[in-house]
């Protein structure tokens, strides 16, 4: 069997091949792992020619350096801050506001390239150029995945730098940072399956308005409504615990690590009583299962989309 081919404008060909440089835009024959990897290369050059992307980043990174000013909220000489309130302020709230709240941000960054190629009729032509639905699909949750724990993991960084700082300048004890990097890990993780569940759910809808809709509203109020629904049904009682982002606070919180006197109500915030690492799991197999189908709808949607 000879190797796919396809087409990189972008690459001038190798002047020291013996058989001649390749001129551009010649099919040449590569591999699927070359063609992976030139699909990424030009998912990434997408995302990071867009204007908005810098500025949500810029917006990130700002937000990120005033998380030492909302840790001092919590920083008095009789109450020290602790490592739990610093993992969630690093991890952008997520028990308070129920996913963290760099996900918005997020969002806009992981819906764009695909509604792009989906929407505007470009599809066909990205197809082309990287050999295949499938790899062009795949390329997309791979950057999508990168982009989403690359910016958690430098988000997450600032933000504890910004609250060893304002604590050491406030004179405040500094929490145990080596109980931090565990949910911060937790924290990177779940970043970057949110980005893939945006790719995969823009695919499913063919819509980025509503994939945002969906993305913002489930995890806020649909998975609690279905959850409560659940209790009714017979044999169903616990079933709210493996919903995905009921599986995906626990995943972000470890209740076990609260004061005794605060667990019931950080229990009642996360809405699910499944163990972390559990929880962990079920998450990340939630976002296999509809990256998945977005694979499926990417290659049936071949011939409709335009």
């Amino acid at each position: 069997m000879t190797a796919p081919v396809t087409t990189d404008p972008t690459d001038p060909g190798d002047p020291a091949d013996p058989r001649g440089a390749t001129a551009p835009g010649v099919p040449v024959g590569v591999g699927p792992a070359e063609a992976f990897r030139r699909a990424c290369r030009y998912e990434g050059r997408h995302l990071s020619a867009l204007r908005s992307t810098w500025i949500l980043l810029g917006v990130v990174a700002v937000l990120s350096l005033l998380t030492g000013l909302t840790i001092l909220l919590d920083a008095d000489a009789q109450h020290p801050v602790g490592s739990v309130a610093v993992a969630d302020a690093i991890a952008w709230s997520p028990l308070a506001t129920q996913v963290p709240a760099l996900c918005f941000f997020v969002l806009v960054l992981a819906t764009g390239p695909v509604s792009t190629d989906l929407v505007k009729g470009v599809a066909r032509t990205t197809w082309l150029a990287v050999n295949g639905r499938g790899t062009a699909y795949a390329a997309k949750c791979a950057v999508g995945w990168i982009t989403g724990s690359a910016v958690a993991a430098a988000s997450a960084l600032l933000g504890s730098l910004s609250c060893a700082v304002a604590l050491a300048v406030a004179g405040a004890p500094q929490p145990a940072w080596s109980e931090v990097l565990t949910p911060a890990v937790r924290f990177i993780g779940w970043m970057g399956c949110w980005a893939v569940l945006c790719t995969a759910v823009a695919v499913l809808l063919r819509n980025r308005t509503a994939a945002v809709l969906l993305l913002v509203l489930w995890p806020l109020l649909g998975e609690r409504l279905a959850g409560m629904l659940l209790r009714y049904l017979p044999g169903l009682a616990g079933a709210s615990d493996w919903l995905p982002f009921a599986a995906g606070r626990a995943m972000l919180t470890d209740v076990s690590a609260y004061a005794a006197d605060d667990r019931p109500f950080a229990q009642a915030l996360v809405g699910s009583h499944l163990a972390t690492p559990v929880a962990a799991g079920v998450f990340c197999l939630c976002t296999a299962a509809v990256a998945a189908a977005g694979l499926w709808a990417y290659r049936r949607r071949d011939v409709t989309a335009a």
